[in-house]
């Protein structure tokens, strides 16, 4: 991929560097951002439809878009107010979760307009992942997204399609617990979770996402539908 040489992706690049080294400060020492490198794919509003979604357009010809997924949201109100969020913000919650990524945004000096998901053009672009972490080691994400010139690699590789085991996880939208009702588990005790039949189930090989789903049932057992990939 052509990522030095692609100016989206280095916009990217410097954008995200000055998130990461702001969000201390945009954050009032709650938690930290890192960035990934910038990787090039295609997007579709369809899969982003609750997500809240910013745009930026700073007059360079390059057109930005960051994008706040509703379980990244949730997770993100989890941190900013050191407790759990309900399934369904309120607008109150919304306002808070706005005024943080705007606050994180701020550190890029451009301009930054919430837009309605559907608004986000199908495209063939830049996506740069940043993750926040707090100090308890609790995370969310959020990306930028950049639409570009360029195209995803073509040119045909070697695919061994030889069987090979892999261990593939389940990721459930996380819980909370009182740590004397986790010491009081005995065999046979169920936990209850804390999201209905149509919450995000994300699916990692290793650390790698690759999937996301919802809980189902095939046949009589416990199932996951794959909804969209990473």
């Amino acid at each position: 991929m052509r990522s030095v040489e692609d100016p989206a992706s280095a916009l990217l690049v410097r954008i995200a560097t000055s998130i990461a080294a702001n969000a201390p400060k945009a954050l009032r020492g709650r938690g930290s951002v890192c960035a990934e490198a910038p990787r090039l794919h295609s997007w579709s509003p369809e899969e982003l439809k609750s997500a809240q979604v910013w745009h930026s357009d700073d007059g360079d010809a390059i057109d930005l878009w960051c994008v706040l997924g509703a379980s990244e949201a949730r997770s993100l109100l989890k941190i900013v107010l050191q407790g759990p969020a309900g399934d369904e913000p309120t607008p109150l919650e919304r306002n808070i979760v706005r005024d943080t990524i705007e606050r994180l945004l701020a550190a890029a000096g451009r301009v930054w307009e919430e837009r309605a998901s559907a608004q986000l053009p199908p495209s063939t672009g830049w996506r740069c992942r940043l993750t926040l972490t707090d100090a308890l080691g609790a995370t969310t994400a959020f990306t930028l997204h950049c639409p570009s010139d360029s195209r995803l690699e073509t040119q045909p590789k070697c695919v061994d399609l030889r069987p090979i085991p892999v261990v593939v996880d389940a990721m459930l939208p996380p819980i909370d617990l009182r740590v004397d009702a986790i010491a009081r588990w005995r065999d046979g005790e169920l936990v209850a979770l804390a999201c209905g039949a149509d919450a995000v189930v994300r699916l990692r090989v290793g650390a790698v996402w690759f999937a996301s789903g919802s809980l189902g049932i095939s046949r009589g057992r416990r199932a996951i539908l794959v909804s969209s990939q990473a």
